[in-house]
């Protein structure tokens, strides 16, 4: 009786976690579809603080300046100018280098001081 109880337990748990990466990965394609593909597009923005940034939105054919932070929202500006969306950081590839390679990096200076003593 008890191994159909954990049986049950860790079925319920599987399902609980299918169901959280199914409603994460429907989140997502909503959030990229509704971010920025209408006439509203951020086009930069700067984190002041934790709870603090300035936007810049494009809306249309206007640029505005806008505050946000926990008091709310509010519009700093209206900013006359063409501005480009900056292009998203892509990261740089990484290579990964053998182990002996980066330990010989942080050993050398301690053995060429140990050669030095001798």
């Amino acid at each position: 009786m008890g191994d159909l109880t954990l049986f049950r337990a860790v079925l319920t748990v599987a399902i609980v976690l299918l169901l959280a990466y199914w409603c994460s990965r429907l989140l997502a394609k909503q959030w990229v579809r509704g971010n920025g593909n209408g006439s509203l597009q951020i086009i930069e923005q700067i984190q002041l603080s934790q709870n603090q940034k300035i936007l810049l939105l494009k809306v249309g054919d206007t640029n505005y300046l806008i505050g946000v932070s926990q008091a709310g929202v509010q519009m700093l500006a209206e900013v006359e100018g063409e501005f480009q969306a900056a292009e998203p950081l892509k990261p740089e590839p990484l290579t990964q280098l053998p182990f002996r390679d980066v330990l010989n990096k942080y050993l050398a200076p301690h053995q060429n001081k140990k050669e030095e003593d001798k």
